[in-house]
This record gives C-alpha cells, structure tokens and sequence, in this order.
C-alpha cells in the first residue's frame, strides 16, 4: 500500500465520521513538548502547526468492538522521508476514546498516549461537528468551517510517532475514504483549557485554524495502521 514501509501487524479500522482541523500556533508555545530527536514544522517563521482529529469508529473494530468515539491531539513535525512523502507527520501528545478496552489496546499495541475514557462524546452530521469533555470538564468543540464541501474518493497517509520510555516509534498510516480539505478562514470550535491538551496557554498561544479534512459523514472510510517500528 501507498506509504506503507511494511505491513506487519497492519490493522484496519473502519469509521464513519472524520472532522480533522489543523492550527497555527507559536513554536514557542509548543517546542518544549516535542522530543529532541523530533523537529517541528514551520509554516512561517516562529509559527508551528497541531492537529486536532475527532473520529467515529463502526461496531466491530478489533473484531469485537461497539461503536465509539475518538479524539487525539498532535504536533506537527519534520517527517522521515525515507519512508515516503506524507501528507504529514504527526507527534502525537493524548489520545482518548469512549471505549476502555479500545484505550487498553491503544497502550499495549500502538504505544499511544491515552487518557481516561470521556464523560461525553457527541458527533453531528449536519452541520459536521463534534464535542468531547472527560472528568477534568470541557475539552473542545469542532465544527466544519467550509460551507460546501465537495467530497471525493482519495487517500491520506501520514507518519505518526510516539514515545515510550525514551524511545520513538513510528508508524505509517493511511486514511482512505471520501476526503475533502480546504484551507478556509473562520470558527472552528472551541479549545479549553484542559490537561488533554498537555499545558498548552491557548489565551496566550491564540492557535489560528489553517486546514481541515473532512471525510464524508455517514459514509465508510478506513484507516490502515500498522505496529510501530522503532526510528532509527
């Protein structure tokens, strides 16, 4: 598969909703959270991105699995080209979902770093939108900025890394299903602050939508990700 350096332990996970906002933010407020062996990426000088994905995965996940929701947070950062061209690389900060046993195996298999289940997950079609808040209280609010967005069939592929003990592993992923992207200014929704989000001031940081993806809600995307390898 596209992107792919292997496919061992390759898991395929098949969602149903996709709301993926990207923001700028000061690379001062967030350089200290990525390791040394990582870089951030600067869409202009002194400007970083993170990335924010809500996501709605189908019964039947891991073959046994309801329904559940899931949010992860992640910075931006420079990818390992010698495993191909990512749309791009992300380091992830939290994960977490509404479904414990998903969470247990996201800490087992994927070395993720994941939080308590939420309180409350809610995930809206029309308009594309969705909430999260666990025991700490309220994480964000998102929403679609783009008022007509115009779907097509088409893959992503990115590389995420996470840190366990010192150590990175990455992993090749590829999100394939009804895609649109778009790059229009507006209010994506709320970011609270939350331990979620790693200690991150967003009063004084002031994060700045820069890109979304979407994937067609109702409609079956897929996500292909592998075991993480260690990088070398």
């Amino acid at each position: 598969m596209k992107g792919h350096k292997n496919n061992e332990g390759l898991i395929i996970w098949e969602f149903d909703f996709a709301l993926t906002t990207f923001y700028e933010i000061e690379t001062e407020a967030i350089e200290h959270l990525i390791p040394k062996r990582l870089t951030p990426i600067e869409v202009a000088p002194g400007i970083s991105l993170l990335n924010l994905t809500a996501l709605n995965f189908m019964e039947g996940a891991l073959g046994k699995l309801p329904e559940f929701q899931e949010l992860f947070f992640s910075l931006i950062v420079t990818p390992d080209l010698s495993r191909g061209v990512p749309k791009s690389a992300m380091y992830i900060l939290s994960l977490s979902s509404t479904n414990q046993e998903h969470l247990d195996h996201c800490v087992s298999y994927y070395k993720l770093p994941v939080r308590e289940p939420f309180t409350k997950a809610t995930i809206q079609h029309d308009p594309l939108a969705a909430e999260f808040e666990d025991a700490d209280g309220p994480i964000t609010t998102m929403k679609n900025i783009h008022p007509s967005p115009e779907y097509d069939e088409g893959e992503r592929y990115f590389q995420a890394f996470v840190e366990e003990a010192g150590d990175i592993y990455v992993a090749d992923v590829v999100m394939k299903g009804s895609i649109f992207e778009h790059q229009n200014a507006g209010d994506a929704g709320k970011l609270w602050p939350h331990p979620f989000f790693r200690g991150i001031d967003w009063d004084s940081a002031e994060p700045l939508a820069y890109m979304q993806m979407l994937n067609k809600p109702g409609i079956t995307g897929r996500q292909f990700y592998p075991q993480p390898e260690k990088f070398a």
